[in-house]
């Protein structure tokens, strides 16, 4: 922690101890996940957003991510963006027609808006994540076997993560005992588990969930959502598809209930649009739906993506049906911080 982050800390401390017990308490606990959240992504997500998405880009180094995993075409890159000094990102490649099993970049943005809908960015399970083209000639260099994406273009669709700083890879994510006795841990794992069960996650392999390294507040994270909301049937293990937790946060609860059928259709039936001009694809905003039975759509000189209605139909089945399992006391509802012992 650098000089100010102490000083701000210490004026809080002084704060916190002029309040009743349990808001001072509330307080500290809010303030113990904001900590993690800088620590393990310690820019603004906002502006993390715009860089990964539009900013200028130029790759200055990159590896395949697991080299021992067969087949995997996932790269740890170092990118520099806007001629700013190059960062860590994590960049997959899309296949031609962007549609292939564990690799259809529509449900990486899907699984990064659906997010937004019950959290606020501090406590993001899903890193800052954006979709856009990189012409073939630069990703060659660092992936042999790339191909365009579309015809017409020699660009290729990528989807580019944020590089978690401060975490860790565990067999588990998920504590059982640390679940019931330390309440931010069991905060972030509701939050992580209510998330995995809207997109039907698919993928359970280590790695793909991380937690931080900060054991004071004890983030967790979801950084592979591409084996899910539909054609997820795989050996890659199901350990979070179904609620695994017992009690979920009652502002999580809140949230979820205030969540409709035409925001699910607006959010997540299109996450991007893009336009090709002179071979180039040019991100474009648009709130036309080119198709809504499809999930890569085409009208022209138009690409776009997004979840089908039958997808985004899966997700709110499964929203009404969490719903209806906290309402008959299925599952239960974490409501402020638990009595001391």
């Amino acid at each position: 922690m650098n000089r100010i982050a102490r000083l701000c800390a210490s004026a809080v401390a002084v704060r916190v101890a002029r309040l009743t017990p349990a808001v001072g308490l509330g307080f500290l606990v809010t303030l113990a996940t904001a900590t993690a959240q800088d620590l393990n992504i310690p820019r603004p997500v906002d502006e993390l957003e715009r860089e990964l998405a539009t900013a200028p880009m130029k790759i200055a180094s990159a590896k395949i991510s697991r080299p021992n995993a067969k087949g995997d075409i996932t790269l740890k890159a170092e990118v520099s963006f806007g001629g700013q000094a190059p960062y860590r990102v994590k960049l997959r490649r899309a296949q031609p027609g962007a549609e292939e099993f564990n690799n259809r970049p529509r449900y990486d943005l899907a699984a990064y808006e659906l997010q937004k809908l019950f959290l606020d960015p501090a406590e993001y399970i899903v890193p800052p994540t954006a979709l856009r083209t990189v012409p073939l000639p630069e990703l060659l260099p660092y992936a042999p076997a790339a191909r365009p994406t579309f015809e017409g273009s020699d660009e290729v669709f990528v989807v580019l993560q944020y590089w978690l700083h401060e975490v860790k890879v565990i067999e588990d994510v998920y504590d059982a005992q640390r679940f019931d006795a330390d309440f931010p841990y069991a905060r972030n794992i509701g939050q992580l588990n209510v998330f995995t069960l809207l997109i039907a996650h698919g993928d359970s392999n280590v790695g793909n969930f991380l937690i931080s390294r900060a054991t004071s507040a004890a983030r967790v994270f979801s950084i592979d959502n591409g084996v899910a909301f539909a054609f997820n049937q795989s050996d890659r293990g199901e350990l979070w598809k179904p609620i695994r937790v017992n009690r979920i946060p009652s502002e999580t609860v809140k949230r979820l209930r205030g969540i409709t059928k035409d925001e699910l259709d607006r959010r997540l039936g299109i996450v991007g649009t893009w336009r090709r001009e002179n071979g180039h694809w040019v991100a474009v905003s648009s709130s036309v739906n080119l198709n809504a039975n499809r999930g890569v759509r085409f009208k022209g000189d138009l690409v776009q993506m997004g979840l089908t209605r039958s997808e985004i139909n899966d997700v709110w089945r499964r929203l009404k049906r969490l719903l209806d399992d906290v309402d008959a006391g299925e599952i239960g509802v974490t409501i402020g911080l638990p009595r001391p012992k």
